[in-house]
């Protein structure tokens, strides 16, 4: 069973989860995803709730449904993912790590020394 927190709607938190299921492997490219069954038992939530979040996947071009099976990871669904990722990063993240940043007085330099490993103790 999943553990959901309040600060984003439960579909959007499904959503994060294929999003990881897909960009570790989890889900390969070209098989079949957990049936819908099978993942509002897994996450324990309500059908409607999974379906949601395929339909997003399905919009994002991810899924593609396959009639009386359910759902097939798309050939490109790992790419398509990690751009999406990538774009909430640049969109959301950063700009929230900058202000926090400006908060805490920490230099840009101080931060590229740690992330190239020369602060490493």
């Amino acid at each position: 069973m999943m553990e959901f927190n309040d600060n984003k709607p439960i579909y959007r938190q499904i959503l994060d989860y294929a999003f990881n299921c897909i960009l570790t492997g989890i889900w390969q490219e070209g098989e079949m995803i957990p049936s819908v069954r099978e993942l509002t038992s897994e996450l324990g939530v309500n059908n409607r709730t999974v379906l949601k979040a395929l339909d997003e996947l399905q919009s994002l071009r991810v899924i593609e449904p396959r009639r009386g099976l359910g759902f097939l990871l798309a050939r490109n669904g790992v790419e398509i993912i990690r751009n999406e990722r990538k774009r909430e990063f640049f969109e959301n993240t950063i700009p929230q790590i900058v202000e926090e940043m400006r908060i805490l007085g920490i230099t840009p330099e101080e931060v590229a020394a740690i992330l190239s490993g020369a602060d490493k103790k």
